[in-house]
């Protein structure tokens, strides 16, 4: 699957509740109508769960410094990449979501919201992939957007995040309650060059991001806290906490 990540922050002059407010209002309805236009398989949003305390234990046991949640997520999927080149490109997918980023730019900080092309890679995954942390389902969602330490070569952080960090993950999966872990890496694409031009934004894209679910969990309190431990102890060998970001989020489908 191949997908674009759009990371939206509101505008600073407006509040978090206000902003869920007007998203549920009438943001909401209008990206759903951009999904179906854009013909992808699947697309969600992902709102932040506003000073959630899980989210500021997960960011203290990170050294406490790490970037604000952003508020949205906007995701689109493509079965394939001719698929994605097709809605984003041909049929001028790009230009439909700046005009509607336009229409709604007194909400949001275009400098401050980056998107880019991405490409997923299950870890922990059940099917049917129909997992969603929707309210009130009693599934819990982390968002983590993650940048690299700046004196780590990419490509080699980008393969030991899939093939020793992954597995550790899945080995602690059990004690950690996690349902399904995916790491969806940033794809060096043509497309990127072309939502940066038209979408605005002035900061740089993350190496991608880890989502989890996560439910409840038979492990005890040891199990649980050394699964904590062996997570966050690896991935400060790769992973630049003060610019990366993690939080708790809530799932909404938009197609």
């Amino acid at each position: 699957m191949i997908r674009l990540e759009y990371y939206l922050r509101r505008n600073p002059t407006i509040t978090a509740s206000s902003y869920r407010e007007r998203w549920e209002q009438d943001l909401k309805s209008v990206w759903s109508e951009l999904a179906l236009a854009l013909d992808c398989s699947s697309a969600r949003a992902q709102l932040a769960l506003d000073n959630h305390p899980a989210t500021t234990a997960m960011q203290a046991a990170r050294g406490g410094q790490m970037e604000t949640p952003f508020d949205l997520v906007v995701e689109f999927w493509w079965l394939t990449e001719a698929q994605a080149i097709e809605a984003l490109e041909t049929r001028q997918g790009v230009e439909q979501i700046a005009s509607l980023v336009q229409q709604q730019e007194s909400w949001l900080d275009r400098a401050a919201s980056p998107a880019w092309m991405a490409m997923e890679f299950p870890q922990v995954n059940p099917t049917p992939e129909t997992l969603i942390a929707e309210a009130g389902k009693g599934i819990n969602k982390i968002q983590f957007p993650l940048r690299a330490l700046s004196h780590l070569d990419e490509q080699a952080v980008r393969q030991y995040w899939l093939q020793e960090h992954g597995p550790i993950i899945r080995h602690f999966a059990p004690h950690s309650g996690i349902l399904r872990y995916v790491q969806v890496h940033y794809l060096n694409h043509a497309l990127n060059a072309r939502l940066e031009n038209a979408l605005g934004f002035a900061t740089r894209p993350y190496l991608g991001h880890a989502e989890v679910w996560s439910g409840p969990s038979s492990a005890n309190e040891a199990e649980r806290r050394e699964a904590s431990a062996a997570a966050v102890t690896d991935e400060s060998t790769f992973i630049d906490f003060t610019q990366s970001t993690l939080y708790l989020a809530e799932e909404q489908r938009l197609k």
